[in-house]
């Protein structure tokens, strides 16, 4: 391995690994064979410094110049080179400069009840889009598919800006017969509010939206029976399931650089930061920066939405979820994606310390332990009182969350509904 400053790199090069952040350069996986001029001249004009290089993985003339040989011409540079299936495999799977979808202007921040509104528009027009995408991927017509979602994913991109928690939380109910598709919107949502929070490229943004709306179209190809299943899935039926991956990749991968990403997170979007995951085991920075990013999100919108095999998980729960199994993910990824929807995300239940029972109404991103909640409940009465808000930041506060609360405990069975009712209930009135 070594390390070369990016004015010395030349095409042949397998690079191992960028040095500095990710939103340094123009790149969404960090180890690929530089085989492209474009990328060689994205990478020598990012604000990184320098590159690792592996000498074993690289073309022999690549590497020549750094070790007393003659360094190659740049005709020489351009010319083709034979390479190995691995090598060819890996040029497949290169990265891509941004690929720039629908632009729009800028949206003006909201409070979240004034999201509420335009966002069961933008859900309405993605319900009535993503079936009939899904369904021309389905027909071979994938990569198409993939530049037609532009409109959708720019829709849900506005709404994420404008207040990502209105739209997430309205993703929240859903019947079981529509999981897969609104399972999609939701992750598209995530991935755009988590890439947000990372401050990638606007670019990049709506890629991850993209890769996050078609990330479990594989599962379009499996039994519908296999999908509705109640109870749990045997060794085969899991099996099966995990097809969903190798599925998807192949139905969307063509030549565009937008479904050569699309397609890499299909097929890893289950690997395993500790390399536990599937199809193929990956571990640590061999995950594209987009497939962990989707590993995170997918995780969270599962636990969080009734399946057909198991109850639904309050947002605040699934978060305490899946901090227990960071070694799961990537852990910056994660600590990011929780500062993207909060430790108790819009739409949780939660006890306070006056005995009192909230729902999370808004978040205070640099108090994430300190959310506005809207009180509607007093335990030691037994009864609901007038919903009134409280902003557990405000000095001196006038409450503190003392713990999660299972809706069902206080039959509340449908709560993602009753919480909606409280969320888009007229403005609540704040407590003195």
């Amino acid at each position: 391995m070594i390390c070369v400053r990016k004015e010395d790199l030349r095409l042949g090069m397998f690079v191992q690994s960028l040095e500095g952040s990710w939103f340094n350069h123009p790149f969404w996986r960090s180890k690929f064979l530089l085989e492209e001029m474009d990328d060689l001249r994205a990478l020598q004009s990012s604000d990184i410094d320098s590159v690792w290089v592996d000498e074993e993985k690289s073309l022999a003339p690549a590497i020549a110049h750094l070790t007393g040989g003659a360094a190659p011409a740049a005709a020489e540079a351009e010319a083709e080179v034979e390479l190995s299936p691995i090598e060819k495999l890996r040029a497949e799977l290169a990265p891509a400069a941004p690929v720039k979808l629908a632009d729009a202007a800028k949206p003006k921040r909201v409070a979240v009840g004034n999201e509420f509104q335009a966002a069961a528009g933008v859900l309405k027009d993605c319900k009535a889009a993503v079936g009939e995408l899904f369904a021309r991927i389905q027909n071979g017509e994938g990569e198409q598919a993939i530049e037609d979602a532009a409109p959708v994913v720019s829709g849900i991109a506005e709404s994420v800006e404008r207040n990502p928690d209105a739209l997430i939380t309205l993703l929240r109910v859903r019947s079981l017969d529509e999981y897969t598709y609104m399972h999609s919107i939701a992750v598209s949502a995530l991935m755009i509010n988590l890439a947000r929070q990372l401050q990638l490229p606007p670019d990049y943004v709506k890629q991850a939206g993209t890769a996050g709306l078609f990330m479990d179209v594989g599962k379009a190809f499996l039994p519908p029976e296999l999908l509705s299943k109640r109870g749990a899935y045997s060794d085969a039926d899991r099996a099966e399931m995990q097809r969903h991956a190798q599925l998807g990749s192949d139905a969307v991968k063509a030549s565009g650089d937008l479904s050569k990403m699309v397609a890499d997170v299909c097929l890893h979007h289950h690997e395993r930061f500790d390399g536990t995951g599937y199809p193929h085991r990956l571990k640590g920075d061999d995950i594209s920066l987009f497939a962990r990013m989707a590993a995170i999100c997918d995780t969270y919108d599962a636990l969080a939405s009734e399946r057909p095999h198991r109850p639904a998980r309050g947002p605040a729960d699934a978060v305490a979820d899946m901090y227990k199994l960071k070694g799961y993910f990537d852990e910056s990824v994660l600590t990011n994606f929780i500062r993207s929807i909060g430790i108790y995300p819009v739409g949780s239940l939660v006890r306070l310390e006056s005995r009192m029972l909230g729902c999370v109404s808004a978040q205070r991103r640099d108090e994430l332990t300190k959310p506005v909640v809207r009180v509607f409940y007093s335990i030691p009465q037994g009864a609901h009182v007038p919903v009134h808000e409280l902003d557990l930041a405000e000095v001196p506060s006038p409450d503190r969350i003392v713990a999660r609360e299972e809706p069902g405990r206080w039959g509340l069975a449908d709560w993602d509904s009753f919480a909606l009712t409280i969320l888009q209930g007229q403005k609540a009135k704040r407590a003195a």
